[in-house]
């Protein structure tokens, strides 16, 4: 629904620019129609009608973001209420006091009155853009001093330039009427300025967008300290020494790893390379490796080994890392080239260990230019079963992964290496665990027809007592995983993608021939209700030390690094100029995340694991949900709070990954935590 409001908004927003812009037109064609220049009347008319209709359309504005006010609450139109509304709702009072009593005769056009019709007309149509421009291009989501005030001042100071301008421009036409000639090419010239102006901002957004060659991933020149004791960032220029600083001792993430010394548990060996592989439908597709094949192979540990991976780059020229996804991993193990590593270029390897301290279904991937490489195929299941579990025959552990590739001929959806219908032979009465992982930056949808089954496990976190589901919808943003089990009927059981254009389907039944039965229609699984109610270490009574905002706007359009797109900005910002929330360790850490943008945004913190407290307000009524990876739709608040236990340097990001690429990137920072990596060309690390 936030769609549509947002949608309205926009198509306002520009109405009254280009109604503003108009009416101004109209306006300023009075000044030369007094001295014989034209119809005064007629100009005076469209004025008038001009300025009661952008009145009426400012309005129209103000009911908009009065009803997502009082359907998504207060997140969602702070901005608009403290900026975007006085720089609207001052030049309409200035319009309706000064101008249109002005227009309603043609007396009150006398070239002595005029000036206090062209004057609030044209600052209104300076507060239309300079509120498309806030709302389009470079949101204040949550304001500060500066933006309370300097929109206001540009709009005053505006208003001033005018007044003269318009005064000294009439006294020059009464005195002599230029030709229409001369006036077009007066406005010719004016035009050009304009565009000219325009192009060189344009020119100079775009170059002085670009990063240095060098740059610190984390930003410690924002900071955000959730209303906790004021802390001292490592390296932080302009801190305010009157507020108190705790800790003086720093400490580098390449101190921050897993046991180094001793026979690992599990030992494996990742090979990134380039190799063609062929689809099941005999598409080939140039994919990016792990060990020849991709999905990358199966790393299966138990929780409580120590486990060491040693990753070796054969041929993958932009360098590779490799990330733990939802695992509680020490920083220095966290595989996020130009904070916790540099990229492992071709030729090199870099080995990884550490001691798994959960369980549950998870997956690796690269973290170098992971917008790129996830989607060629640098990714694989990581499953940690419990500690002292062994695979046995009384349940069959199924593990699939949904991804997307881009090719030639468009998006080729798969499950595994297959993008047609699979069978799988599964004994009548085999109880099944059914892992599925989504390795896409985009939202899926499974169903799962054919038998009832329960939903077990969500990012890998086990779900309290789970009901008997059938029918459903289950929505797995990009990163996530669910775990379902179901006991194996007589009849197949599908397992499918709803609403993809794609014949990946899988089909389990006893003989291994059964035909696929879709689901059509269903109930969206709604995870916050879901299982029964069990203690948790939150409660509505919890002290936070710590409590921050992230909210999740869409800006339009933008330049970034160079490039002009569409960005995704948290808290109005894009990266590198999001804020850093900083904590210290013990810290108890609540977070209000809101998602005022179009699109689903799966938000992944690394090195940390987000007990869900409410969503939309309300608290969660059925079993605790621990996630790493949130899926934020658009319209949606979540409360999410955790155990600040993990001392590093974290990013916190959208894992639609190409929307962290292009600004929704954050972090959090543990106090007096440094690091010695840099991203950027001139370490060849760009982690997303």
């Amino acid at each position: 629904m936030i769609e549509a409001f947002l949608g309205s908004e926009f198509i306002v927003l520009l109405g009254l620019v280009l109604l503003w812009g108009g009416t101004s037109f109209s306006a300023n064609q009075i000044k030369y129609a007094l001295n014989g220049g034209g119809n005064v009347h007629v100009w005076r008319n469209i004025t008038r009608i001009g300025s009661w209709a952008g009145i009426a359309l400012f309005l129209l504005w103000v009911v908009i973001i009065c009803l997502i006010l009082a359907v998504f609450g207060w997140y969602f139109v702070i901005d608009r209420f403290l900026v975007v509304l006085p720089l609207l709702a001052l030049p309409v009072c200035f319009v309706i006091t000064a101008a249109l009593p002005k227009l309603k005769n043609a007396a009150g056009l006398h070239p002595n009155y005029l000036v206090a019709v062209l004057v609030p007309v044209h600052v209104m149509l300076a507060g239309s853009m300079i509120a498309f421009y806030l709302v389009t291009l470079d949101v204040p989501a949550i304001p500060d001093g500066q933006e309370l005030t300097i929109y206001l001042a540009i709009l005053a100071v505006t208003a001033v330039l005018l007044w003269f301008y318009h005064k000294r421009r009439l006294a020059r036409i009464l005195l002599h009427q230029p030709g229409i000639l001369r006036r077009m090419l007066r406005g010719a010239g004016c035009t050009a300025t304009f565009v000219g102006v325009l192009a060189s901002w344009y020119a100079w957004s775009l170059e002085t967008s670009k990063f240095p060659g060098s740059l610190s991933m984390v930003n410690h020149e924002v900071v955000d300290f959730g209303g906790g004791t004021v802390l001292a960032p490592p390296g932080a220029q302009g801190h305010d020494h009157s507020q108190p600083a705790i800790g003086n001792n720093t400490v580098s993430v390449t101190d921050l790893t897993g046991p180094k010394t001793g026979e690992p548990d599990k030992r494996f060996t990742l090979y990134a390379e380039k190799k063609a592989i062929t689809l099941s439908s005999g598409k080939t597709i140039e994919a990016w490796t792990f060990n020849g094949q991709t999905p990358g192979p199966p790393i299966v540990v138990q929780a409580g080994d120590v486990v060491e991976v040693k990753l070796v780059n054969k041929d993958i020229e932009q360098g590779v890392t490799v990330h733990w996804h939802g695992v509680d991993v020490p920083n220095a193990e966290d595989g996020v080239a130009g904070m916790t590593q540099n990229a492992v270029m071709p030729g090199e390897s870099h080995t990884y260990r550490f001691r798994v301290e959960e369980a549950g279904s998870h997956w690796y991937h690269s973290h170098q230019t992971s917008s790129i490489q996830v989607q060629k195929g640098l990714f694989g299941p990581f499953i940690i079963l419990p500690e002292k579990q062994q695979d046995s025959g009384d349940m069959l552990d199924i593990t699939t992964v949904v991804h997307d590739w881009d090719t030639p001929q468009g998006t080729v959806t798969t499950l595994d290496a297959a993008d047609t219908l699979q069978t799988k032979a599964v004994k009548r009465g085999t109880k099944v665990r059914l892992r599925l992982i989504n390795s896409s930056s985009l939202t899926k949808v499974f169903a799962l027809h054919g038998t009832s089954y329960q939903v077990v496990a969500i990012d890998g976190e086990a779900i309290h007592q789970p009901g008997e589901l059938s029918g459903q919808l289950l929505k797995i943003g990009g990163g996530g995983r669910y775990d379902l089990v179901f006991t194996m009927p007589d009849d197949p059981v599908t397992l499918h993608l709803y609403g993809e254009n794609t014949d990946a389907t899988i089909v389990f039944s006893e003989d291994g021939r059964g035909k696929a039965s879709y689901l059509h229609d269903g109930e969206v699984f709604d995870p916050t209700t879901y299982g029964t109610p069990a203690p948790t270490p939150f409660s509505p009574v919890t002290s936070f030390d710590r409590e921050f905002v992230m909210i999740l706007d869409q800006l339009y359009l933008g330049n970034y690094n160079g490039k002009t797109s569409q960005l995704w900005a948290i808290n109005g910002e894009v990266f590198p100029n999001t804020p850093t929330f900083m904590v210290q360790e013990g810290d108890i850490v609540k977070t209000t995340i809101v998602n005022r943008s179009f699109a689903d945004h799966p938000m992944h913190l690394h090195g940390h694991h987000m007990h869900v407290l409410s969503k939309n307000g309300k608290p969660l009524s059925g079993s605790p949900l621990v996630l790493d990876t949130l899926l934020v739709e658009p319209g949606d608040i979540y409360e999410v709070a955790f155990l600040a236990d993990n001392p590093g340097l974290w990013m916190d990001h959208c894992h639609n990954l190409e929307h962290a690429a292009l600004g929704m990137t954050m972090h959090l920072a543990y106090e007096n935590v440094t690091t010695p990596f840099t991203i950027g060309t001139d370490s060849g690390n760009h982690p997303e």
